[in-house]
């Protein structure tokens, strides 16, 4: 399937539901084993910095086509930079990594503030894997 219309999920406590969405349209796109693992992961640190940091509102939207799963989180805050990304993983931290872990899990990893808003948006390509 390519050319796919996007698709938006609001974003709430049911992590899981959002999850098995985001599997459905990721697998549909063509998006398999530990590429689909790592994008799961990435948008689900993002979802949780949109509750407990973003407001606690926003959207995931989901769009692909014939290359490139892409997916758009946004929150109704907008207080999000990339500045706020560490540059490495924080030593010793349990927590508070998270954008830091996107940035390493998906092939494209941005942040912009637009409207009021912050936007992170997370792509994987889907013919290749590149090197880490």
């Amino acid at each position: 399937m390519t050319g796919d219309q996007e698709q938006q999920w609001p974003i709430d406590e049911d992590l899981g539901a959002l999850r098995d969405f985001l599997l459905r349209r990721a697998s549909l796109a063509g998006l398999r084993d530990d590429r689909l693992d790592d994008l799961l992961i990435a948008v689900n640190e993002a979802v949780i910095n949109v509750l407990e940091h973003g407001g606690g509102e926003g959207t995931v939207t989901v769009r692909h086509d014939a290359d490139s799963i892409t997916v758009d989180i946004t929150d109704t805050v907008g207080a999000l930079g990339r500045h706020d990304v560490p540059p490495r993983r924080p030593a010793d931290a349990v927590r508070g990594f998270g954008l830091w872990l996107m940035s390493q899990l998906c092939d494209e990893f941005t942040i912009r503030r637009n409207d009021g808003r912050s936007l992170v948006r997370l792509r994987m390509c889907l013919d290749t894997v590149p090197a880490r």
